[in-house]
């Protein structure tokens, strides 16, 4: 495994349907439901995570909403929800209307417990460690407003490609595994009733014996692709990796980048093993200019060279 992991997970937290009302407060409450979704990673067959609550923090209030989950954990392998697919952690629950200055998740992460944890390809299970997961939670410092006597529909994206590391000389916890890992969050959130998405083909003479095939995302038009670096500097970091798979009852190769706001985007090709961690150097092919409108799928297919 290398130091940095990869893999769009997404935690996706999908706030209801649309709907009525103004942003209120008072008495007047709105209704808000919560998912969780993900994206491949190239080292890992499974990332379980187990989820025991989400807290949420209004605005001016002295104390934060805690909402537990009914069962009142949820164990999830975010690797199955991939592409736009959610699971739902909460369904929707009334909270106060108005605005909300934050969202937090409870992860459950007990040492020696086996409640969230890592399953490698080559099957070896280790322990995930995410550092205050259970005490502080995994945090979203960005608000929301919960319409009155409505609902929102909001997604975290959390992206495990730049979330799992796997620090050097940490030894693991579990059976046959000698590495140890653990999960620092990268989180954005986006309004569920106002995203789109990118997808396409890849020609399959792209996808040699030894390639990685993955998809970089970026924001904006016309943007040099570069790999993903913890500490970026003037490079432009991915918003979104997707992976490249065959798709189902073909022979074709297929990607899908979900939940991105409506804007323009550079999408580039390669097959490269991008470790966070380090500054890789990565041959792109195709990079081409993708526009994204509210609720529709942007195209980019990706050719291979004219020999």
């Amino acid at each position: 495994m290398r130091a940095a992991m990869a893999a769009a997970i997404s935690v996706v937290f999908c706030l209801g349907g649309c709907g009525g009302g103004g942003a209120g407060g008072g008495d007047h409450t709105g209704r808000l439901s919560l998912g969780v979704t993900d994206a491949p990673v190239d080292e890992a067959s499974s990332v379980v995570v187990q989820f025991s609550g989400v807290a949420f923090k209004r605005a001016g209030a002295a104390s934060e909403i805690v909402q537990t989950l009914s069962p009142a954990t949820r164990q999830l392998d975010l690797l199955q929800y991939q592409e736009g697919r959610a699971a739902l952690l909460l369904d929707g629950v009334t909270l106060p209307a108005g605005d909300y200055e934050w969202v937090r998740l409870i992860v459950d992460n007990q040492p020696g417990v086996r409640d969230s944890y890592i399953v490698l390809t080559g099957g070896e299970e280790c322990e995930l460690r995410v550092p205050s997961g259970a005490e502080s939670g995994l945090k979203l410092n960005r608000g929301f407003t919960l319409p009155a006597d409505g609902s929102i529909a909001l997604t975290i994206d959390f992206d495990l490609r730049k979330s799992i590391h796997a620090p050097p000389g940490q030894r693991g916890t579990g059976a046959a595994c000698t590495q140890g890992y653990l999960m620092r969050p990268t989180l954005r959130i986006v309004d569920d009733a106002n995203v789109g998405a990118i997808g396409g083909h890849v020609d399959s003479a792209l996808v040699t014996a030894d390639c990685l095939p993955k998809v970089y995302v970026f924001s904006g038009s016309s943007v040099v692709p570069d790999d993903i670096e913890e500490a970026s500097g003037t490079d432009a970091d991915p918003l979104v990796v997707a992976s490249v798979a065959i798709e189902n009852g073909s022979t074709a190769y297929r990607y899908r980048a979900a939940f991105l706001t409506p804007g323009t985007y550079t999408v580039a090709f390669t097959c490269g093993d991008d470790d966070a961690a380090a500054d890789d150097t990565l041959a792109f092919i195709g990079a081409q200019n993708v526009t994204v409108q509210a609720n529709l799928i942007g195209t980019a297919d990706f050719v291979a060279p004219a020999p």
